[in-house]
C-alpha cells in the first residue's frame, strides 16, 4: 500500500495535455469546494462564534489577525519544498490537517466550555489551521503555477478567482440564512454544528480534488543544490530587482492589515447587521469582484499588469476611505457601494500581486523568494494589525473639535491612506 501511494504522488516525466486541462479544472473545483469552509470560519461567522464564547472586540481582532502572523513560517517552508521532488504529497497533507482544525473550529461552542478555555481553544485551532495552511501556501501556488502556460496566466486566474468567488457567495448566502435562522431562536452554538456537519461533506470533496491533481517534474528543482534557511532569507534580499517586490509587499502588509480584523466586527457590532444582510453585501463584493477579475486579467495579459496593479489597489484605498465614514444611518444605502467597488479592487490585487510574486523570482528558487517575501508581510501585517488593535482601545471615546470620532472609523482612514502609499510605489516596479 505504501509503494502505491508513493507512485500516486510521485511526479511523472511529462504530463499530457489531458492531464494538464483536468489539473487546472480540479483546481478549480478544489477552489470552490474549499471556500465554503474558509467562509464560515472567517470574517462575520469567525466574529459570531469569538463572540459567542465570551471574546470582546480587541480580542476578536487578534484572533483574526492570527492567519497573518502564521505566514512567517512560509521561509522555513520554502526550504522543505525546495529540496523535495514533490510538492503534491506535503501540499495533500497538510491541506487535510488544515481543514481539520478548522471543522474542530465550529464544535466548540457546543462543548460547553468556560469563556477564557473556549477562547484560548479557539486561538489555538485557528493558528494551527492557518499555520497548515501557509505552510503550504507557496508550494500549492507553484504547483498550480506549474500547470497553467505564461501567456494564459492572467485569464486562467481571473477565471479561477471568478468561479471560485461565485460558489463561495452563494453557499455563504445558504449557510447565512442557516445561522440567523438559529441566532433568532437563541441556539448560535447549534446553528456552528450544523454548519459543521455540512462542511465535512466539502472537505472530503476538496481532499480527493487536490489527490487527483497530477504534478509535472520540476527538472530545475533536481538539477540544483540543496538551499538552507539562511540561503532563502540572503537570495531575495541580494536580488536588486526583487528588493523592489519586498518594498511593495512591506507597504502593503502595513496598508492592508491595519483594519482588516475590524471589518467584519463593524459591521456585526457596531453596526448591529444580521448574517445575512452582511452576507449580501460581501455577494455585492463578490460579484463585482468576479466581473472586474475577468476585466483586470484581461487588461494584464493585453496592455500592463503594472498599471492593474496601481490601478486596483488605489481603488481598494479609495473604498476604505468610504469605510471611514460608514454609520448606522447611511449603512443601508452606501455600504452595498463600497463593498462593490472593494470587490472590483480586489479583482485585480488577487491577480496581479499573485504574478508580480512569482514572475520576478527566478525560477529555480521560486519557492524560496516568494515564501521570503510571504513571511516578511506575515510579520509586518501582524505587527500592523496589533497596531490597529491598539488604536482601537486607546481611541475609543475620542473627540476631535468636541466631535465624537469612532475608533474603528479613525484606523479605516489611515488603512487607506497607507494602501493609496503602496499604489503610488508600484509606479516604481518595472513591467515584465
Amino acid at each position: 500500500m505504501c509503494s502505491s501511494l508513493r507512485q500516486f504522488f510521485a511526479c511523472p516525466e511529462q504530463l499530457t495535455e489531458q492531464q494538464y486541462r483536468t489539473g487546472r479544472a480540479l483546481f478549480i473545483l478544489d477552489g470552490c469546494v474549499a471556500a465554503q469552509l474558509f467562509n464560515v470560519t472567517s470574517g462575520a461567522f469567525l466574529s459570531g462564534l469569538a463572540y459567542l464564547v465570551g471574546a470582546g472586540t480587541a480580542l476578536t481582532g487578534i484572533i483574526a489577525s492570527l492567519p497573518t502572523l502564521m505566514n512567517t513560517v512560509q521561509i522555513f517552508s520554502s526550504v522543505v519544498y525546495e529540496n523535495c521532488s514533490s510538492s503534491k504529497r506535503i501540499t495533500v497533507r497538510f491541506a487535510l490537517l488544515q481543514r481539520l482544525c478548522l471543522l474542530m473550529l465550529l464544535f466548540v461552542p457546543t462543548l460547553m466550555l468556560p469563556s477564557k478555555m473556549a477562547v484560548i481553544l479557539i486561538a489555538f485551532l485557528y493558528s494551527g489551521a492557518h499555520f497548515f495552511g501557509a505552510f503550504i501556501n507557496t508550494g500549492a501556488n507553484n504547483w498550480l503555477m506549474s500547470l497553467v502556460k505564461k501567456d494564459r496566466l492572467g485569464r486562467y486566474l481571473g477565471l479561477k478567482d471568478s468561479l471560485t468567488l461565485a460558489a463561495a457567495a452563494g453557499g455563504s448566502l445558504i449557510l447565512s440564512r442557516i445561522q440567523d435562522a438559529y441566532r433568532s431562536a437563541g441556539q448560535e452554538a447549534t446553528g456552528f454544528r450544523v454548519m459543521g456537519l455540512l462542511c465535512i461533506g466539502f472537505c472530503i470533496i476538496d481532499i480527493t480534488c487536490l489527490s487527483l491533481i497530477r504534478e509535472p517534474a520540476n527538472e530545475t528543482q533536481t538539477e540544483m543544490e540543496p538551499i538552507h534557511i539562511r540561503q532563502a532569507i540572503q537570495m531575495p534580499l541580494m536580488d536588486q530587482e526583487y528588493r523592489r517586490i519586498l518594498i511593495f509587499f512591506l507597504l502593503w502588509g502595513i496598508g492592508s492589515n491595519l483594519a482588516a480584523p475590524f471589518f467584519s466586527i463593524y459591521m456585526l457590532e457596531h453596526l448591529g447587521l444580521s448574517y445575512f444582510y452582511i452576507t449580501v453585501t460581501n455577494m455585492v463584493a463578490s460579484v463585482a469582484r468576479i466581473v472586474a477579475a475577468n476585466l483586470w486579467g484581461k487588461a494584464a495579459d493585453n496592455h500592463s499588469w503594472r498599471a492593474v496593479t496601481f490601478g486596483s489597489v488605489f481603488m481598494l484605498g479609495a473604498g476604505y476611505v468610504g469605510w471611514g465614514f460608514l454609520t448606522k444611518e447611511n449603512a443601508g444605502f452606501w455600504l452595498p457601494v463600497i463593498q462593490a467597488a472593494c470587490g472590483a479592487a480586489w479583482g485585480g490585487i488577487n491577480i496581479a500581486t499573485f504574478r508580480m510574486q512569482f514572475s520576478f523570482a527566478p525560477s529555480g528558487h521560486r519557492v524560496s523568494y516568494v515564501s521570503f517575501c510571504s513571511t516578511m508581510v506575515g510579520f509586518v501585517g501582524f505587527l500592523s494589525a496589533m497596531a490597529g488593535s491598539a488604536l482601537v482601545a486607546w481611541a475609543d471615546g475620542m473627540k476631535v473639535l468636541n466631535t465624537p470620532v469612532s475608533n474603528m472609523q479613525l484606523v479605516f482612514v489611515l488603512s487607506a491612506l497607507m494602501t493609496m502609499v503602496c499604489a503610488i510605489y508600484s509606479c516604481k516596479i518595472k513591467e515584465k
